[in-house]
């Protein structure tokens, strides 16, 4: 399956990740994420540093987390809903880790 982009054209008028199921909090610090990233494409540090600073931001001692480790690298983000980015060749995912290990893409981030 192709990832989709996580953000809608402005033309759709939908709340970015509308399609995508997170969690409020999820949704909300991916959007600020996107914002510190000024809608630019960038390296995957950029986002894990956007990703960081809107954790932060947004939760009293919050904390990104290695998720695990696939083809691609290093999967980062949240150990509470398993939603986290990863570098790919299409750009950088955003991804759900399942208990178990799997995987499942929710989209790209970008803008």
């Amino acid at each position: 399956m192709a990832a989709r982009s996580l953000l809608s054209s402005a033309f759709e008028r939908r709340p970015p990740f509308g399609r995508v199921s997170l969690s409020p909090r999820d949704r909300e610090i991916l959007t600020l994420a996107l914002r510190k990233l000024r809608g630019s494409r960038v390296s995957f540090g950029d986002a894990l540093r956007a990703l960081r600073e809107a954790v932060e931001e947004r939760i009293p001692a919050g904390r990104t987390y290695l998720l695990g480790i696939d083809g691609n690298g290093p999967v980062v983000g949240s150990i509470v809903s398993g939603v986290g980015i990863v570098e790919s060749a299409d750009g950088i995912l955003v991804v759900r880790i399942a208990p178990d290990g799997h995987r499942t893409v929710l989209g790209r981030m970008e803008p």
